[in-house]
């Protein structure tokens, strides 16, 4: 049975926005995370960012792997606005962040170390990142576009904890508060080939019961498929809410992230395992399923595009160029 973790008392409004840009694109076959898709080169992250700016947030973590820096802080430097505060965080195989010594000093844990090559996922990119965010925070990945809507909510998601914790009673529930922005599948899929989405299901509170990762879902013949992770066949219509990875934290998250870290590295003596990864969703759902956290499904109408195969560039492409062509962007984004 797990600690139940006390929210903070006060939410304090550091305005954040993390990108996961530590990804090595496999299935794509270059860096999503930089490919120039925007009318003038601009690359995904730069819409997210150009939209949390004026949403009001102004600082912007980037979780990276150390290599990719130079080139990243290269573009950063070339097209972001001076008045952001950008941080640039590198996530490291051995960085294995609240883990008991005992673990990490066991011949297993080394031995597993020494087989992994690519990055342990997205629950260990945020717990890694743990110094740099001492108040909420947005995660999301840096080679999707979500809309400025989305930014919006999440801007306004903060606020009402924030107006909501100050007036919190003695003893109030201790169970911590986050929320997911939702996007409808039908909206995210590609005509390209399977994506990978997270199902939701919400009750009709709005609260997040679970998130399920569905594999290769694809319409066809006015059918929408896909297969559960391990291989059963899953018919859907296309009308589930779904992550794409747009959640709203605040530094409550993190011993949960800890506690559940140390027990995936534990499973690591496996050497089949070394590919598994420390996925966010899953840390949720065992949150949710426990009553140590509840998150708000927060749907939005906003558009969403997202590269998984090599012809989705164009379609992306053509998305940005629409929308900046209708008034919703400025081309140069920065001038």
């Amino acid at each position: 049975m797990r600690n139940r973790v006390k929210p903070t008392t006060l939410w304090f409004m550091i305005s954040t926005v993390v990108l996961l840009a530590a990804g090595m694109s496999t299935r794509y076959g270059r860096l999503k995370q930089l490919e120039p898709v925007g009318p003038c080169g601009e690359a995904l992250l730069d819409f997210s960012v150009f939209d949390a700016r004026r949403a009001g947030f102004s600082r912007i973590l980037l979780i990276i792997r150390e290599e990719l820096e130079e080139m990243v802080r290269a573009h950063v430097e070339e097209r972001w606005p001076g008045d952001l505060e950008v941080v640039f965080h590198h996530q490291k195989v051995r960085d294995l962040p609240g883990a008991h010594p005992d673990l990490t000093s066991s011949p297993a844990c080394i031995e597993a170390l020494e087989r992994r090559a690519k990055p342990w996922g997205t629950g260990h990119a945020l717990l890694t990142a743990r110094p740099h965010l001492p108040g909420p925070f947005v995660l999301l990945n840096a080679d999707d576009f979500y809309g400025e809507a989305a930014f919006h909510q999440g801007a306004e998601f903060l606020l009402a904890q924030a107006a909501s914790s100050d007036g919190e009673p003695p003893g109030a529930d201790p169970a911590a508060t986050f929320g997911l922005v939702t996007y409808t599948l039908s909206d995210t899929l590609s005509e390209h080939g399977g994506v990978s989405r997270g199902i939701c299901t919400v009750d009709l509170q709005g609260r997040l019961a679970g998130v399920q990762e569905i594999l290769e879902i694809r319409r066809a013949g006015g059918e929408v498929s896909g297969k559960t992770v391990s291989g059963q066949p899953v018919v859907l219509d296309g009308t589930e809410p779904i992550s794409t990875n747009f959640w709203i934290f605040s530094p409550d998250i993190f011993p949960i992230l800890e506690e559940e870290f140390q027990e995936f590295l534990r499973d690591q003596t496996d050497p089949s395992s070394a590919q598994t990864e420390f996925l966010i969703p899953s840390v949720v759902n065992g949150a949710v399923r426990d009553r140590i956290a509840r998150v708000m499904g927060i749907p939005t109408r906003g558009r969403f595009l997202g590269i998984t195969h090599p012809e989705d560039r164009d379609w992306v492409a053509g998305g940005l160029e629409e929308m900046t062509h209708g008034g919703h962007y400025p081309s140069p984004l920065w001038g």
